[in-house]
């Protein structure tokens, strides 16, 4: 990661808001740098990226597999004055950042799978991992973005599931640097939009998106699973599921092919 280059980007995309950037050729996690960072003290945002992790997070306890070169791992430290219960939903605005960012860079059929995976067709490229903490003033998020850029066939085993990279769709791929910060800027921007008008504007945009839509589903969470048609998210960024008991709304959990859609 070259600090400069990177800076530069921000720079050239008038990123002011960010009070600090820290790089690193290896780390543990960039969301553990961030909480660290909270830890310490900071008061404004901050943006952690790394050219590689050696403890790479995902969601649900899962390991991100992070060697050098071949993904973007970033994690932005935002504080919040709105109480948490008001974040519902900002897990989408990421993944929608990070949609908007990758597919403004050229790749054109990149969808999303709720809440916060970006697919090529059913190859992951993107995860992400939010984590809260809250103190006496506010509420501290760390947006943890990990991107798939250039995967090896032994990276691929390593990880062992269907995915893809960046520079796969793209005949001229950006640079690590260029991708962490057209992301962070988007991210940034929708964040603003997020925190004036909540979810709702952003509804549209999601449905319009994903690629799961109309979809026969299972959404497991813990022990718990339900089986239904997929309609979309709500204006809160709940997902919407018609069952036989009727349209309920889901907060949490992992979407899954159903198995008569899976023979189908």
């Amino acid at each position: 990661m070259d600090r400069e280059r990177l800076l530069k980007y921000l720079a050239d995309n008038s990123v002011e808001s960010v009070s600090e950037v820290h790089t690193f050729s290896e780390i543990d996690s960039t969301n553990s740098e961030a909480k660290r960072l909270i830890n310490n003290g900071i008061e404004d945002i901050q943006l952690v990226v790394a050219d590689a992790q050696s403890a790479g997070r995902g969601r649900r306890g899962r390991d991100w597999v992070s060697p050098s070169g071949c993904g973007l791992y970033l994690s932005l430290v935002y504080p919040f004055s709105i109480e948490a219960d008001d974040l519902q939903g900002l897990s989408l605005i990421a993944a929608l950042s990070a949609h908007a960012a990758i597919r403004n860079l050229g790749v054109e059929t990149l969808q999303l799978k709720w809440p916060n995976d970006l697919l090529v067709g059913n190859k992951k490229l993107s995860g992400i991992l939010l984590e809260l903490h809250n103190d006496s003033i506010q509420t501290w998020v760390i947006i943890g973005i990990g991107i798939n850029y250039k995967l090896t066939d032994d990276q691929r085993v390593l990880i062992g599931r269907p995915v893809a990279g960046v520079s796969e769709f793209l005949s001229e791929p950006p640079s690590i640097e260029q991708l962490a910060a057209v992301v962070t800027v988007e991210l940034l921007r929708n964040i603003g939009e997020f925190i004036s008008s909540g979810f709702s504007t952003f509804q549209s945009e999601w449905n319009s998106n994903d690629g799961y839509l109309e979809r026969d589903i299972v959404i497991k969470k813990g022990n718990s699973r339900k089986i239904g048609l997929y309609k979309g998210v709500d204006e809160n960024g709940s997902l919407l599921l018609q069952t036989a008991d009727g349209l309920q709304r889901i907060s949490g959990g992992e979407i899954f092919p159903s198995v008569c859609e899976t023979r189908g």
